[in-house]
């Protein structure tokens, strides 16, 4: 064994000389044929004092040295190699564990051929800093420029608490009220935008990264908390980028994400160029304290190219995305449920293994329909629902399979493998979503959809009434929009801007980017910054609110007040016919 290894693996406790008895995972697991260049070996179930002696070998690359870090839990353990891998070389492994998979403890996977050029960002495609049609506009920021919302259906009794979150493609991460008022804003290609759970607290996270050719991105996924600091960046492990379309933090300290790679493939007995090339979707669990890659899976070797609904391309210059993963989601009983757009299906992977479970829907469907509607037809976003139901956002399209998009929700059986439509949720204008969308069981039992490429956004009571419904401007789409509770705390102070009117009159605008706790804004005016009166108020009114009043100035200070009157934000102190931020 190579002296680095050793090293490494006392640090963490010593070598053991037997094997254990119980079974260990590993990943990227054995017979891998598309593992990174840059993997890392994770090992699970296993204490970093069991580990015993590893060799690790590259047909090409030779023997590779490394050094071994505990996963956070203390039942796992990960090998980070000193040098990188060789494209196309098998990687042979040796242990004394009992490795699933393996045989004698032994195993091997293969790195992937992979094609090296760039991903082409799509023409027609809004630039960041693009103004989007439509925008609003704000006296007291005029570097926002935020897409409207319009309220189609207000808010009738039994919609949700909370507020909406989107992320319309280019212009960032937004939240509004049930009002379509602006609540907070931040300028970026972002997708993905939600209220998740993080070591106890809520927090905003979202993915934010250059948008790339076949709807996929590479980019770093972002942890915010109330403050809307970013307190971590997360990146997708062995050399990968982050994609957009899934992002979930778990209870184990964890982050399931999805990644995306490009591998050249004899493409001719699917219809395509010899010289060919097939996108690997990747499915990922990164440990958050350590950074480590704990689990990883591909559906190059565990899905079949035949069972893509997609033909591949003709020519070599195109990439086929042949599953295109858009969804992952831990079940809490040992797998992940990941969905495939390409495939018009969704599958339950094993976490010890990375074997498919089960197929629904789909060219190899493994259940039986139970009554009409359970096809869907190019989906997102599939989710084990708390009662044991799957929700899926079957879009239908594109091409065009179904006459509109819906919510879903069915039922499984067991042993029998049987899958029946329990309820599904419809637009009122019967849209029809090309891409993206998500379906949000509400702790109330409401519904809140996104559409996807089509801008809107509903609320559904369970029995399928409208509560809610609204849109933003047309030729733009947020990949998913959610309802949550939020309190927003924001660090940074209020922004103000005022003019002089005739008569002695002034207007002052104030905003607070973030903000849910004021509900008054008060005007002060004076001589001096330190000579300064109360002079005007007005209750706040949207994202920005203006108080109007008689004074001379020339200074002016907006404060921000809550429920009790107490003072939450103040404004900078600005002379009349300035603007701060």
């Amino acid at each position: 064994m190579a002296c680095g290894l050793a090293l490494a693996m006392t640090a963490l406790g010593g070598l053991a000389g037997s094997a254990l008895a119980g079974q260990v995972s590993v990943f990227p697991a054995p017979h891998t044929r598309v593992a990174s260049q840059s993997t890392t070996l994770s090992f699970r179930g296993v204490k970093p004092g069991n580990l015993g002696p590893i060799a690790v070998t590259g047909s090409k690359t030779g023997r590779h040295r490394g050094k071994f870090r505990r996963q956070t839990g203390g039942n796992g353990v990960s090998f980070i190699p000193n040098s990188d891998f060789a494209v196309n070389e098998v990687v042979k492994v040796k242990t004394r564990l009992n490795i699933r998979l393996g045989r004698h403890g032994n195993f091997w996977f293969k790195i992937g051929n992979f094609h090296t050029k760039a991903a082409k960002v799509p023409k027609g495609l809004p630039k960041e800093g693009d103004i989007p049609p439509g925008a609003v506009t704000y006296h007291s920021r005029p570097d926002l420029k935020v897409p409207k919302v319009t309220i189609d259906t207000p808010p009738a009794a039994g919609t949700a608490p909370g507020y909406v979150f989107m992320a319309p493609k280019v212009n960032g991460p937004m939240i509004v009220d049930n009002q379509g008022n602006l609540v907070w804003y931040r300028q970026g290609e972002t997708s993905n935008f939600k209220v998740q759970n993080f070591k106890g607290q809520p927090v905003l996270t979202w993915w934010q990264g250059p948008f790339r050719s076949n709807g996929v991105g590479q980019g770093t996924f972002l942890i915010a908390n109330r403050q809307y600091q970013v307190i971590k960046r997360v990146k997708a492990g062995n050399g990968y980028s982050g994609d957009l379309h899934d992002f979930r933090l778990t209870k184990r300290g964890t982050a399931l994400l999805t990644a995306y790679k490009a591998v050249k493939k004899d493409l001719r007995p699917f219809g395509g160029p010899r010289n060919g090339t097939v996108l690997d979707s990747i499915a990922q669990e990164i440990d958050l304290r350590t950074n480590l890659v704990t689990w990883e899976w591909h559906s190059l070797g565990n899905v079949p190219l035949k069972d893509s609904m997609v033909p591949a391309p003709e020519t070599p210059d195109k990439a086929w995305d042949y599953f295109h993963i858009n969804s992952v989601d831990p079940d809490g009983e040992g797998s992940v449920f990941v969905s495939a757009r390409n495939t018009s299906a969704a599958y339950r992977i094993s976490r010890a293994t990375g074997n498919v479970m089960w197929r629904l829907g789909g060219k190899s469907s493994n259940f039986k329909k139970i009554g009409e509607g359970t096809s869907t037809a190019w989906q997102h976003d599939v989710l084990r629902e708390p009662n044991g139901e799957i929700s899926i956002f079957d879009n239908g399209s594109a091409p065009p399979l179904h006459k509109a998009s819906r919510a879903l929700f069915l039922q499984l059986g067991g042993k029998d493998r049987t899958v029946k439509v329990v309820k599904q949720y419809v637009h009122p204008k019967r849209l029809l979503a090309n891409s993206q969308g998500n379906v949000q069981l509400l702790p109330n039992g409401n519904v809140f959809v996104g559409w996807g490429s089509e801008p809107y956004f509903t609320e559904f009571s369970p029995s399928g009434e409208v509560l809610f419904d609204a849109h933003f401007a047309a030729h733009n789409s947020s990949y998913r929009s959610f309802r949550y509770p939020w309190v927003g705390r924001p660090s940074a102070r209020p922004a103000i801007a005022s003019e002089a009117q005739p008569g002695g009159i002034v207007k002052a605008w104030a905003s607070w980017n973030g903000d849910t706790r004021v509900t008054t804004w008060r005007l002060l005016a004076g001589p001096s910054p330190d000579a300064l009166a109360v002079v005007g108020s007005a209750p706040r009114s949207g994202f920005e609110t203006e108080v109007t009043a008689t004074t001379a100035g020339p200074y002016v200070v907006m404060q921000g007040l809550d429920v009790y009157g107490r003072v939450l934000g103040t404004t900078a102190t600005t002379q009349i016919g300035e603007q701060q931020r």
